[in-house]
């Protein structure tokens, strides 16, 4: 795998960036897939030279890694072709994959090749990814042909990620596709990414995280068990979540300041504490501040699957979860806390 990936960060991108980048006009469609054609006869080439001297599930680790990296290849062209239209992008990602091969020899679908493929059609359809939208989902829905068991895992797999909807409603997403597709490859990963979310549900118990508060002393999430507690889990590099606590956040504390049985909560995750207290020395808040630390590799991000900053939670009294994704300092999350505390 080390060589793999030296071989693609060092030699692999400089090759797409002259080819796509280092030319006035876009390549067309079927040139691009014909240079990525040759680099896949490579890779191919690689995978099979180290068949004996590769694990099992090394072999299936670097055949998974090459997927993604030639599907994220597809988005780098379909960021770049901004003269085409969305029709024209779609037609040329379900191209892509058909003449790479990918629709077909795709049989097993990890987070990060789920989440380059929603992020290529995306892409082909002009919206950012992450933005909550229904015209991708919908698309999806429409997909006939070979192409469509492909992109309604992925889907369904990326909703889960980013805790697009409720546990509930993944449940009923996965039923629906064993429908249609009874012996489904990806049938399994989709049980084990459901699975994953069952911590996640309304009303289960949220385990019990420590924390560092200004003053150095242990926080426990438990020491808030009689409350309500709305939980922001931001950084002082995250420019969204500077941006909020000047906007929103002064009229969202003072909305909720005699509400003593709301917790409002903020969680650094900055790499140190020194940006952490810098900044709550220059800009004080309400609430309960403490620190985290390890960016995306805290646990409490691990746990609640937080992909991007800020992320709001709200965690009901005896620390059961009400939502791993709840609204932005505003008035729906003020009606949603006052609700909960009967107010």
């Amino acid at each position: 795998m080390a060589g793999l990936e030296s071989y693609v960060q060092n030699e692999l991108y400089g090759q797409v960036s002259e080819f796509l980048y280092d030319v006035e006009e876009t390549p067309n469609g079927e040139d691009f897939i014909s240079f990525v054609l040759n680099i896949k006869q490579g890779l191919d080439q690689y995978h099979q030279d180290r068949v004996g001297s590769l694990e099992e599930d090394e072999r299936a680790l670097a055949k998974a890694y090459t997927q993604t990296m030639l599907v994220q290849l597809a988005e780098l062209y379909l960021d770049r072709a901004q003269e085409l239209e969305v029709k024209e992008k779609q037609i040329f990602l379900h191209q892509y994959l058909a003449n790479t091969g990918l629709n077909k020899e795709i049989e097993q679908l990890s987070d990060d090749l789920a989440r380059s493929l929603m992020m290529a059609l995306h892409s082909a359809m002009k919206i950012p990814f992450g933005m909550p939208n229904s015209d991708v989902p919908n698309y999806v829905r429409t997909i006939r042909g070979e192409d469509r068991e492909l992109f309604l895992a992925s889907l369904i797999i990326n909703d889960m990620l980013m805790l697009t909807g409720t546990y509930e409603e993944s449940e009923e997403a996965i039923m629906a596709f064993k429908s249609e597709f009874s012996s489904s490859q990806f049938n399994s990963v989709l049980d084990e990414s459901l699975v994953s979310l069952e911590k996640l549900k309304t009303g289960a118990l949220v385990e019990n995280f420590s924390f560092i508060n200004l003053q150095g002393d242990k926080v426990n999430l438990a020491d808030f068990k009689d409350k309500v507690i709305y939980l922001d889990l931001w950084a002082s590099w995250c420019g969204p979540c500077i941006q909020t606590f000047r906007t929103k956040t002064p009229d969202f504390e003072m909305q909720l300041r005699d509400h003593e049985d709301i917790v409002l909560m903020y969680v650094s995750i900055d790499e140190t504490e020194e940006p952490w207290k810098k900044y709550l020395d220059k800009n004080p808040m309400r609430g309960v501040h403490v620190y985290a630390g390890q960016g995306f590799d805290a646990e409490i991000m691990k746990y609640f699957k937080v992909w991007g900053i800020p992320r709001y939670l709200i965690i009901g009294k005896d620390n059961k979860l009400v939502t791993p994704n709840a609204p932005r300092p505003g008035d729906e999350a003020i009606s949603k806390l006052l609700e909960l505390v009967g107010s």
